[in-house]
C-alpha cells in the first residue's frame, strides 16, 4: 500500500472512531430512559425530549459541517466537534434537573452531526474513483452498525453502575480521536476565503424536525385532534416552509437548492432518505416484535439480530467494492427490491413462526441495506460536480432525517393499526357470539380441572381470551408495518434505473 493510500485510510479510521463514539451514544441513553424518568419524575413527553434533542440537533448540525470545515479546517472542526460532544456528555452526567439533560443531549447531537459528513467529503476528494465505493462501504459499516450495540452497552452500564455513566461511556474514544485527528486530518486551506454560517437555516431545520417528532409522539398519546398535536405539526410545517424559503435566498445556504435542481441527485436523495428510514424503522420494529409478540427475552431478541448484523457487516464493504466496478444503479435496484422482499416475508410471520425463519428474513433485509447505502451515496456524489462540499452534508442529512422520521412514523403506524385491529376484533367478544361462549366453556372446564375455583374459572377464561385478542391485534399491526415497508421499497426499486450512469467527477468548488 502506497503512502498516499495509508494517509487516506488513516483519515477514514480517525473519522470512523469519532463516529462510533457519537453514534453508539445515540441509542445508549435510550435504554436508561426509565431510570432517568424515575430519578427526575419525568413524564413520557419530557423523557421523549431526550431522544428528540439528540436527533434534531445532530440532523441540523450536519448541514453546518461544510461551513465548519471551510472556516477552521477539517482537523480543527473535528476536534471542536469532539470536545462539544464530550462536554455534552459531562453536562448530562452531572445534570441535577431535566433541562440540563436535554441541553447535554443536544450538545452531543451537535458534535455527532458535525463530523458525519466529513468522511464522505474525504472519500470523494482524496480517494481515486476506483476506491471510493469500498471506502464508503467500510465507513458506512462503522456508522450504521455502532448504534446497534448502543442498547446492549447501555443496559450493562445501567445495571452495573448508574444511568449517569451512559452519558460519558464513549467519551474516552472521542477524546482519543482528537490527537489523532490533529496529526492526520487536513488543516484549513490558506486561500479558502471567508466562510459564512447559515445559522438561521440550521435553527429553522432543527425546529422543524424537533416539532414534527414531538407532534407525532404527542398525537399518539393525546389524539390527532388534540390542540397540542395540531399546534406542533402546523408549527413544524411553518418552520419547514420558512427553511426552504430562506435557503433559496441565502448566499451560502446550509442545504444548497442547486443540488436538487439536478434530477440525478434528487432521485439518489430520495433513495438515501428512504434507506435511512428503512434502517431505523426496521431496527425499531424487529426487536420489539420478537419480544412483544413472540415473547423472546432481551437476550434471545439480540440473538435473532446477530445473523442480520453479520449480513450487513459483510455487505457494506462488498457493495462498496462492487459499486466501484459495476453499474451502481443495478446494485441499488437489487438492494431495494431485496429489502422489500424481506419485509414482505416479515409481514407473513406469526406468533409461532420459528426462530430460523425470522432470523433469515431479518438477515436478508440487513444484507439489502448493506447493498443499498454505498451505491446510493456514490450515485448522489457523482451528480454533485462542482458542489461536492455541499453535497456531502446534504446526503448525510437526508439519511439521518429519514431515520428520525422513519422511527417516528413506524411508531405511529404500529399504535394506530393496533387500535384498528383491536376495534375490529372487539365484536368477537360479544356474549351473543356462540363461538365465544363455547370457548369460555372449554377454557373454564380446563381451568377448573387444573384446580381453579369454579367461581373464578369463567372470569379467568374471559381474561385469557381478551389477552389473546389483544395479542392478535398487535401481531396484525406489526404485519401491517412490515407490509408497508416491503411494498414501499418494491415500488421504489425501479427509481434506481432512472438515475444517470457513471460520470467523471470534476473539481470541487
Amino acid at each position: 500500500m502506497s503512502a498516499h493510500a495509508v494517509a487516506r485510510w488513516s483519515m477514514i479510521s480517525v473519522l470512523a472512531l469519532g463516529s462510533i463514539a457519537c453514534m453508539t451514544t445515540a441509542t445508549t441513553v435510550n435504554v436508561a430512559l426509565p431510570s432517568i424518568s424515575g430519578a427526575f419524575g419525568l413524564g413520557q413527553e419530557e423523557a421523549q425530549w431526550l431522544s428528540t434533542a439528540f436527533l434534531a440537533s445532530s440532523t441540523g448540525f450536519m448541514l453546518l459541517s461544510g461551513w465548519a470545515v471551510a472556516a477552521a479546517g477539517m482537523r480543527t472542526a473535528f476536534a471542536i466537534a469532539m470536545l462539544v460532544f464530550v462536554a455534552g456528555g459531562l453536562c448530562g452526567a452531572a445534570a441535577q434537573e431535566p433541562a440540563m439533560l436535554i441541553v447535554g443531549r443536544a450538545m452531543q447531537g451537535a458534535g455527532a452531526g458535525l463530523i458525519q459528513p466529513m468522511a464522505v467529503l474525504v472519500i470523494f476528494t482524496r480517494f481515486p474513483e476506483g476506491a471510493r465505493g469500498l471506502a464508503l462501504g467500510v465507513y458506512s459499516l462503522c456508522v450504521i452498525v455502532s448504534p446497534a450495540f448502543g442498547p446492549a452497552v447501555g443496559g450493562v452500564l445501567v445495571d452495573a453502575f448508574d444511568w449517569r455513566v451512559v452519558f460519558v461511556a464513549t467519551a474516552p474514544a472521542a477524546l482519543a480521536a482528537i490527537p489523532l485527528a490533529v496529526s492526520i486530518l487536513p488543516p484549513r486551506v490558506a486561500d479558502a476565503g471567508k466562510a459564512k454560517a447559515d445559522l438561521i437555516g440550521i435553527l429553522l431545520v432543527i425546529g422543524a424536525i424537533a416539532l414534527i417528532i414531538q407532534g407525532l409522539a404527542h398525537g399518539r398519546r393525546e389524539g390527532w385532534d388534540d390542540a397540542g398535536t395540531t399546534a406542533r405539526l402546523w408549527l413544524a410545517l411553518g418552520f419547514g416552509v420558512a427553511f426552504v424559503g430562506w435557503e433559496a435566498l441565502h448566499t451560502a445556504p446550509a442545504l444548497d437548492p442547486r443540488l436538487f435542481q439536478r434530477p440525478g441527485f434528487s432521485l439518489a436523495g430520495v433513495t438515501i432518505f428512504a434507506s435511512g428510514a428503512a434502517i431505523y424503522a426496521s431496527t425499531f420494529l424487529a426487536p420489539l416484535f420478537v419480544q412483544a409478540v413472540q415473547h423472546y427475552s432481551p437476550t434471545a431478541a439480540g440473538e435473532a439480530l446477530i445473523p442480520a448484523g453479520v449480513a450487513m457487516a459483510a455487505c457494506f464493504p462488498l457493495a462498496g467494492r462492487l459499486s466501484d466496478h459495476a453499474d451502481a444503479r443495478l446494485l441499488l435496484c437489487a438492494g431495494l427490491a431485496l429489502f422489500g422482499a424481506s419485509m414482505l416475508m416479515m409481514a407473513e410471520v406469526a406468533a409461532q413462526t420459528e426462530f430460523a425463519a425470522i432470523a433469515t428474513a431479518l438477515a436478508l433485509g440487513r444484507a439489502a441495506i448493506g447493498l443499498t447505502m454505498p451505491p446510493a451515496n456514490a450515485l448522489a456524489m457523482r451528480q454533485a460536480a462542482g458542489l461536492l462540499a455541499q453535497a456531502a452534508p446534504a446526503a448525510t442529512f437526508l439519511s439521518q432525517t429519514g431515520g428520525a422520521l422513519g422511527v417516528a412514523l413506524a411508531s405511529v403506524i404500529l399504535e394506530e393499526r393496533t387500535a384498528f385491529h383491536a376495534d375490529a376484533l372487539a365484536p368477537m367478544l360479544n356474549e351473543a357470539n356462540g363461538q365465544l361462549g363455547a370457548a369460555v366453556t372449554d377454557i373454564s372446564a380446563a381451568l377448573a380441572a387444573g384446580g381453579v375455583h369454579s367461581g373464578w374459572a369463567e372470569a379467568a377464561a374471559m381474561a385469557q381470551i381478551g389477552a389473546a385478542t389483544r395479542a392478535s391485534a398487535q401481531l396484525l399491526a406489526f404485519r401491517d408495518c412490515f407490509f408497508v415497508l416491503g411494498a414501499g421499497f418494491l415500488a421504489l426499486a425501479p427509481i434506481a434505473i432512472l438515475l444517470p450512469g457513471r460520470a467523471p467527477m470534476r473539481q470541487i468548488s
